[in-house]
């Protein structure tokens, strides 16, 4: 009688496990396809068919900026025009360049946050 209470609980478990779950994902990733006519929050889907690699790369990161400016920095953003993939996800990156003494001007990011990392210097 024991083993068959043991027998199902586990049945009954691995039931709720597996029906909670969804077996057809409403969406995996949302690759920005700028040419869609669609009018939708953010940008289009491009067809899960049509998405290439460097729709997840981006290959200016090494590319010093101009920082000859009043404030010594450059900020070179990395959104959705330049990595798609980025589409639907809520984040962005920036590759900032400072000179001698340049600073990171006052600014705000409303519900968001920010995060340097000092490679050198």
């Amino acid at each position: 009688m024991a083993n068959h209470i043991v027998l199902l609980a586990t049945l009954a478990l691995y039931l709720s496990v597996s029906l909670a779950s969804d077996h057809i994902p409403l969406q995996d990733f949302c690759v920005a396809d700028p040419n869609s006519p669609a009018l939708v929050n953010g940008l289009a889907c491009k067809d899960a068919k049509l998405v290439q690699a460097n729709d997840f790369s981006f290959s200016g990161l090494h590319l010093a900026g101009n920082t000859s400016n009043p404030v010594g920095s450059r900020v070179t953003p990395i959104t959705v025009t330049q990595v798609p993939a980025l589409n639907t996800l809520g984040i962005s990156m920036d590759h900032i360049d400072y000179a001698p003494w340049g600073i990171n001007p006052p600014h705000t990011h409303p519900r968001a946050s920010e995060i340097l990392t000092v490679i050198e210097g």
